[in-house]
């Protein structure tokens, strides 16, 4: 029933196209600053006491009540039609790369390990570690725009809303001695959707600038969280889940000494938002309009 839903929003989106102005197509180009939001938005590092010293170790909330983002770039591309002569109403296709927690820099600190001695004593002995964690979204769009004032090609404000196909990935590295690494990656799809808003300015029939805001609602359908043990969140893991729905799921990951025992921890339901501030250009194909044969 789910793509049914999905096939029946396209289709309709591509009979508007059938019938639109294809004579002013627009293309533009834009980057962007995103910020995370709800629980997007989060730390996924902690310090926790490992007898007299500090242990840098993952925060028990990453995964299970945040995701750990934090300021990202936003890079974008736009196809716009028209789907009236006066350019006010537009159909608006996108694609666009959101990468989190560019400006954040990995972090070094310390861990324990647990050993039996020569003499076949338990043990815990530190060893340096440095943790790096990213968080991206590869989304694809289709929706409306209005652009109430655009036929006079000067000044115009612009809002829309469109339908995303958010393909969300989180990685997150551990490197021990600046040597080895381990790196555990989770993502999924997610149906959202997305409300832009802006201003435009028309500098020449060819080009133009466009300063706008938009904000996502990036897993409104499809929430998961896998709660079997096969599906433990583990380090060297190359394909967990997201567990964006309230659940139960299994993980290693947490605790200031590193263990192969599997902790069972409980989910939150998340939201994955965040809103972008951008800059783009637009490019305009005026592309002529065939005149009627002269009559015989």
């Amino acid at each position: 029933m789910k793509y049914i839903r999905l096939s029946l929003i396209i289709s309709g989106f591509v009979t508007a196209i059938t019938y639109s102005q294809f004579n002013t197509p627009v293309l533009q180009l834009g980057i962007g600053v995103s910020e995370p939001f709800q629980e997007l938005e989060g730390t996924y590092y902690m310090n926790q006491t490992l007898g007299s010293y500090l242990a840098l170790t993952i925060d028990t909330n990453f995964m299970t009540n945040n995701y750990g983002a934090k300021t990202g770039l936003y890079f974008f591309g736009k196809g716009k039609i028209n789907f009236d002569k006066y350019s006010i109403v537009r159909g608006v296709a996108h694609i666009g790369f959101n990468t989190f927690n560019t400006f954040q820099s990995s972090k070094s600190g310390n861990m324990g390990v647990v050993v039996i001695n020569i003499n076949n004593e338990v043990d815990t002995l530190l060893t340096s570690v440095h943790y790096n964690y990213t968080f991206n979204n590869f989304q694809i769009g289709l929706g409306v725009e209005i652009a109430p004032t655009a036929f006079t090609h000067k000044l115009s404000p612009y809002f829309g809303a469109n339908l995303s196909l958010n393909f969300f990935n989180g990685k997150l590295s551990r490197t021990e001695s600046n040597v080895d690494s381990v790196t555990l990656s989770f993502g999924e799809f997610r149906m959202g959707a997305a409300f832009d808003a802006g201003i435009e300015v028309t500098f020449s029939k060819n080009f133009g600038l466009a300063l706008g805001i938009k904000y996502d609602l990036g897993n409104l359908v499809y929430r998961n969280t896998n709660g079997s043990i096969a599906d433990r969140i583990e380090w060297g893991k190359s394909n967990g889940s997201l567990n964006d729905e309230e659940g139960v799921f299994y993980s290693t990951i947490y605790g200031p000494v590193f263990s192969s025992t599997a902790r069972e921890v409980r989910s939150a339901k998340k939201n994955m938002n965040w809103g972008t501030i951008y800059l783009a250009g637009n490019i305009y194909f005026n592309t002529p309009k065939k005149k009627a044969p002269p009559k015989k």
